[in-house]
């Protein structure tokens, strides 16, 4: 399956090279999704994401003669620009904007930090009473915009694969082929991203929980 696609992404490049509008509007409408949500977790706001985007295809455009099947897929070439552009991005910025209201409400339950508090079986635990479970989905809220706020502050290099891997449920070997690296490196860069995070967010788990323990009980 992975094949076909990007035997597909190969053609419409081509085509998109040749000045065929069809073929860009297909290409266009494969990727455009995926890669602006990556944009949104990477700059943390989505009218800069927007911005990436219509940038990242104008350069695709212009460029697109540039692409050469041995050096990674089309994906990866369309990634490998749009980075560029984040990266310009946060040079006239100087900084990652926070996360605003509006991309907070579309991401995902992995980003929420259900991850985090899962049982290892992908369920979560059961709880035992209505008034747990709004002291958990409070503890969680406050959690969830916390881990955002984390992850922006990680390096690029370590931002990427949370962004792809646990934002956005791709595998490793998908990162890979996106971010145009080993397997073995976008595993060991999302094992010490996780860990950074862990450790940033411990603190504020262990604050969030002490706020919410009700009267007469122990944290």
């Amino acid at each position: 399956m992975a094949d076909s696609v990007e035997t597909r992404d190969v053609e419409l490049l081509r085509g998109l090279g040749a000045g065929d509008e069809d073929a860009f509007l297909e290409f266009y409408r494969r990727h455009q999704g995926g890669l602006f949500r990556y944009a949104v977790h990477m700059s943390g706001s989505p009218n800069s994401a927007g911005d990436v985007v219509q940038e990242t295809f104008l350069t695709l455009i212009r460029h697109s003669g540039k692409y050469d099947q041995e050096k990674g897929t089309p994906a990866a070439f369309l990634y490998g620009i749009a980075r560029n552009h984040l990266r310009k991005l946060r040079e006239k910025e100087g900084r990652y904007l926070p996360l605003s209201d509006e991309a907070g409400k579309n991401l995902s339950a992995a980003e929420s930090g259900d991850a985090w508090h899962t049982n290892g079986n992908g369920h979560a635990p059961s709880r035992d009473s209505q008034g747990d479970s709004i002291h958990e989905t409070l503890e969680r809220a406050q959690i969830s915009e916390l881990l955002r706020e984390a992850i922006l502050t990680l390096p690029d290099h370590y931002r990427e694969p949370v962004t792809l891997c646990d934002l956005e449920g791709k595998s490793y070997g998908e990162a890979a082929i996106l971010l145009e690296c080993p397997v073995g490196t976008v595993r060991s860069r999302l094992n010490r991203a996780r860990s950074i995070l862990l450790d940033k967010l411990r603190p504020a788990r262990m604050g969030a929980r002490a706020s919410w323990v009700r009267p007469g009980e122990k944290g």
